[in-house]
């Protein structure tokens, strides 16, 4: 890819830089904005914004729900600071030895969260269940997304919210959460993301019982809009 398709399609998994991987056009220029700010912040001041790398809409989503729960990250980053202070407990397991290391010293005040290195699969996988009980949000958003997937079920709690990020660039890993999470309510927030100057999508998956479908969707569609 030359530097003139580079600028036009940030990837060579997108039509534009204004669409996501799986296709989506994204045109917010509230978002837009804020991406720019935060990647230009990002590249050239290495300042990372202070939010989860996830889709904006999808934060907006979160963010009234959180309060006092216990969350388990699949992958650190921002989001690990954002979460503890708002959130009871987070548990954040890290393959990058010198990311873990940045987010190990940025933390360092914040008695919430437990941060665990991982180098092998088992150990990155075993975090998980190492720490017992359940969490009210799971989030994957690291490495081996699918098996991750695969286990998170058994480790949330009944009405628990699980985020799957970057779902436009895996679709194998859309599919599984369709499949594996059937009976749940599956929600795609597409858009821009802090620190990147192209949209993605963030998968939430929400159990919840049937009379808060409603409430559940109108939630949705604020996010998003």
């Amino acid at each position: 890819m030359n530097v003139l398709q580079r600028l036009i399609r940030a990837d060579d998994t997108r039509k534009t830089r204004f669409h996501t991987s799986n296709g989506h056009l994204c045109l917010s220029p509230p978002e837009f904005l804020r991406a720019l700010a935060t990647t230009v912040c990002r590249v050239v001041f290495q300042s990372h914004s202070r939010s989860p790398w996830l889709a904006f809409s999808a934060i907006n989503y979160l963010e009234p729900l959180i309060s006092g729960k216990r969350v388990f990250e699949f992958g650190s980053g921002m989001s690990t600071l954002w979460f503890a202070r708002r959130c009871k407990q987070v548990v954040s397991v890290e393959s990058n030895p010198d990311w873990y290391e940045v987010l190990r010293q940025q933390s360092s005040g914040l008695e919430n969260i437990q941060m665990i290195h991982a180098i092998s699969e088992q150990d990155y996988l075993g975090v998980l269940s190492a720490f017992g009980g359940k969490f009210d949000l799971i989030v994957i958003d690291g490495l081996y997304r699918t098996q991750c997937l695969s286990l998170a079920r058994h480790y949330l709690e009944a009405e628990g919210l699980l985020v799957v990020d970057n779902t436009d660039a895996r679709p194998e890993l859309a599919a599984a959460a369709k499949r594996l999470f059937a009976d749940s309510r599956i929600m795609a927030f597409r858009g821009w993301a802090p620190g990147h100057l192209h949209p993605h999508e963030t998968t939430i998956i929400r159990d919840v019982p049937a009379e808060a479908v409603d409430s559940d969707s109108l939630m949705a569609r604020r996010a998003l809009g």
